[in-house]
């Protein structure tokens, strides 16, 4: 049979000649075809880079002056006179914080770029940049500077349609250039006479082996002439092959370590969920190896009920084509339950061909028990808030009821049986005394209870807390839609967050001012949910304005962080982070409106409940806030009439001459007209507290003792103040008082 085939091959040198010299043409003309369109790619790549390049500068200084003074026409005028540009896809002006100021596409102005390319330039340095460099596009980003300050980013992104089409032709060319030196060949191979056919074989067998993947091989003509110098050439083209494989070889082990550094879950899947591949920390999750994950799904790693979750996760994020986030609960193999928040985005390849998806899922657990430990300590502080400040009125309370047992048991002395009864009254009050005192470091833990709730009736049930935990100097006004949608929340939740934004509202304020708490029903359009990252529909909105001193752009950034405070050494910064935890958790939306000197409104979006309305609030019962107040020698000044009028008969009765004034008003007026020698004074007052009112009456009555009174003062003693004062605290003992006031008014 070999002998047949060598006598039909060696019967025709013209049959050798033409099948070799059509394979020898076929062969240079393809290396040579290749280097053409490299090196054509290479320079027309290099050109469009020096293009872009110097399209971003002339961008930059064009774009300076309007950039400096604002202007939004003249910054359009810019973009708008680059759109005749050779294949630009966009061009933009981005300021320091990624703001979009001008584009060619108008509707992505005033927005926020985003996408981790763009975010790139947020932390570049001041220089050139080039943001993007493929096949499909080339973005380059030149800085705006004045003065040498940067001030933005000017931006172009421009199409390499051009040069694809380009190197398309040159390609064609090459194929017919190709196949016309073929021809040639195959006419000059008639002329061609023997001593070829060894060397053409040797040829062959070598293309045959290059061709099944042997890269040992090599060609080794001992010939001087043509077919010499064609071994030659596929020599080079083998050493060109094995040095790209071997650099393919190295990138994908740089790949696979770059994978494995990351300490987050990364794998990615195919169009129908089989794992393509994954990171070292995928591994410890799944309990495998990657080489026993590939090919599989999540029903082979995961419980079926678990598994149709991702995998329907899936489906709705390739349909929908935009990256996906997700937490679920895992065993890990170790036995613990993991909490993991997975992003999921689409995997295509360098023609834009969705293949798949890429995922990343972090443990979010410690993070996620770190949270509910800040809003359990958050709840406690907002708890302290409240008892504190009922605290004085408790004590208002029992030093009327202490007072008048303490007065009745005096007068009891020859009928035991009655004193007696004093005695348990006695007994009881202070024992009160002492609860209330409990109550000041109380608070209890307990889980969210989401029900449906109207809002109205929480406003309403928190007023009179809100009017005692807010100083008295601060309105309160209530503007509550009748009509008012349902909603679903945790009440004490939502009592928290409307403590927490009054609080600071009163710290705005300076304790003065006004505090608007109002409600409405809204229909959310898509413009206006994606603002507020929700989606669209009906909305109950909660608003609370102050007449504060506002908050500047910058701080409303960062005003939602945690431990992000202005407060300094007095804030934890954790009450505006656990509101915007808490609105998140009911799917609802907040923002804030705000200038300086112009006060602060916080709007509350909370989505409409249809659900039917049967949660009953428990109505807390808060008495009137303990009102500041201030007194003269004895002059009692106190809000409280009850317990007011127990002081004077106590002191009346301990041979001191007394005078009674219900607010500072009027025991400035006694301070006056009338020389006292001592104040005897409520802190916590209406309009002007109690250390207000002992200022002035020191400043009237340089020599008048003070003596203040109170169940909680709310801080407002200073340590700079600049006279000495005394203070008893309420509930106040009889004997307790006639010492003291003996002792200050004997020094």
């Amino acid at each position: 049979m070999f002998s047949l085939l060598h006598k039909f091959w060696t019967a025709s040198i013209k049959r050798q000649l033409i099948l070799g010299i059509a394979l020898v043409h076929a062969v240079l003309m393809s290396i040579f075809v290749f280097d053409l369109v490299d090196r054509q790619r290479e320079f027309l790549l290099e050109q469009n880079a020096i293009e872009a390049q110097s399209l971003a500068k002339t961008l930059a200084a064009n774009g300076t002056s309007w950039l400096i003074a604002n202007d939004t026409l003249g910054i359009e005028e810019v973009i708008n006179s680059q759109k005749n540009f050779s294949g630009l896809e966009y061009a933009m002006f981005i300021d320091l914080e990624g703001k979009v100021l001008g584009y060619t596409d108008r509707s992505q102005v005033n927005r926020y770029i985003n996408d981790p390319v763009s975010l790139k330039l947020l932390k570049a340095p001041a220089e050139n940049i080039t943001l993007l460099d493929n096949n499909v596009l080339i973005d380059v980003a030149a800085p705006i500077l004045i003065n040498s300050k940067q001030i933005g980013w000017a931006r172009v992104g421009i199409s390499r349609k051009g040069i694809t089409e380009n190197l398309m032709y040159v390609t064609q060319s090459g194929a017919l250039y190709t196949f016309l030196a073929i021809t040639v060949g195959i006419i000059f191979a008639w002329f061609m006479g023997r001593g070829l056919t060894s060397g053409l074989r040797q040829l062959s067998s070598i293309t045959h082996g290059i061709a099944d993947g042997d890269r040992n091989i090599n060609c080794d003509l001992k010939r001087h002439d043509e077919l010499g110098e064609l071994s030659e050439d596929f020599n080079k083209m083998l050493s060109i092959i094995k040095k790209r494989e071997s650099e393919l070889s190295k990138n994908l082990s740089l790949l696979d370590a770059l994978l494995d550094s990351v300490p987050d879950v990364v794998f990615y899947k195919d169009l129908n969920g089989l794992y393509m591949g994954c990171n070292s920390a995928c591994e410890a999750i799944m309990g495998t190896t990657e080489k026993d994950i590939i090919g599989k799904t999540d029903y082979d790693f995961f419980p079926k009920e678990l598994a149709e979750f991702f995998r329907e996760k899936d489906r709705q994020m390739l349909a929908s084509g935009r990256p996906q986030h997700n937490e679920e609960y895992v065993d890990h193999p170790d036995g613990r339950r993991i909490l993991l928040h997975t992003v999921k985005t689409p995997f295509y390849t360098s023609n834009n061909e969705l293949i798949g998806l890429i995922g990343i899922a972090r443990d979010i657990t410690i993070f996620r028990e770190q949270e509910e430990q800040l809003r359990s300590t958050r709840k406690m502080d907002a708890l302290g808030k409240l008892t504190g400040g009922i605290a004085h009125d408790y004590n208002n309370l029992l030093g009327v009821i202490l007072g008048y047992s303490e007065l009745l048991e005096q007068k009891l002395i020859d009928q035991p049986a009655l004193k007696d009864y004093v005695e348990k009254i006695i007994a009881a009050g202070q024992r009160g005394s002492t609860l209330t005192n409990k109550l000041l470091t109380f608070s209890k833990n307990k889980p969210a209870k989401i029900s449906c709730i109207n809002i109205n009736d929480l406003i309403n049930r928190s007023y009179q807390m809100l009017e005692k935990t807010l100083t008295a100097s601060i309105e309160i006004k209530l503007n509550l839609d009748s009509n008012l949608w349902n909603t679903k929340l945790d009440a004490d939740d939502f009592d928290n967050a409307l403590l927490n934004i009054c609080i600071n509202a009163m710290h705005a304020m300076n304790n003065s001012g006004k505090l608007l708490i109002s409600t409405s029903n809204i229909t959310l359009d898509k413009e206006s949910s994606i603002s507020l990252s929700v989606s669209s529909g009906d909305y109950v909105m909660a608003s609370i304005s102050d007449s504060g001193t506002g908050i500047d752009k910058e701080t409303i950034t960062k005003i939602f962080d945690p431990f992000f405070s202005t407060k300094g050494e007095f804030g934890t910064g954790l009450g505006l982070s656990q509101v915007y935890g808490f609105i998140k958790r009911c799917n609802g939306g907040i923002n804030v409106d705000s200038e300086l000197d112009n006060g602060t409104t916080f709007h509350l979006y909370f989505p409409k409940d249809s659900s039917k309305y049967s949660t009953e609030l428990t109505k807390k019962n808060h008495n009137s806030t303990p009102i500041l107040t201030q007194e003269k020698t004895i002059l009692i000044v106190d809000d409280e009439d009850a317990l007011g009028r127990f002081m004077q008969e106590l002191i009346s009765n301990a041979g001191f001459k007394t005078l009674l004034a219900s607010s500072g008003s009027e025991a400035i007026n006694i301070l006056h007209n009338k020389s006292i020698n001592l104040l005897l004074t409520d802190i916590i007052m209406p309009k002007m507290d109690g250390h207000q009112l002992a200022t002035i009456a020191k400043e009237i009555q340089p020599d008048i003792k003070i003596l203040f009174t109170s169940g909680y003062s709310n801080n407002l003693l200073t340590e700079d103040s600049n006279f000495d004062y005394e203070i008893i605290e309420k509930p106040i003992n009889s004997s307790e008082l006639i010492a003291r006031l003996n002792k200050l008014l004997t020094e």
